[in-house]
């Protein structure tokens, strides 16, 4: 199926292999604007949607992570101290 909108298409596809999820929706969704019925288009905006989530949900437990292993040094410190 071939789109007018293409150049923004083909940019969101790029910006998504890249990882650069956030750019590639805001190029998904230009290539909307031109083209309403780019099913594609509608499919990967959802799916970046998606990816952007997973992202935000694996950076917070990555936080989590660090405070915890922040967490048990203090413990092991003090705990050893204390004997």
């Amino acid at each position: 199926m071939e789109y007018r909108n293409k150049s923004y298409f083909d940019k969101a596809k790029e910006k998504e292999e890249a990882g650069l999820y956030k750019e590639a929706l805001e190029y998904y969704k230009k290539a909307l604007e031109e083209d309403d019925e780019n099913i594609e288009a509608y499919f990967s905006i959802n799916l970046i949607k998606s990816y952007i989530e997973i992202e935000k949900n694996n950076q917070n437990k990555e936080k989590q992570n660090k405070h915890t292993k922040l967490f048990n040094v203090l413990n092991d410190f003090l705990d050893n101290d204390i004997k």
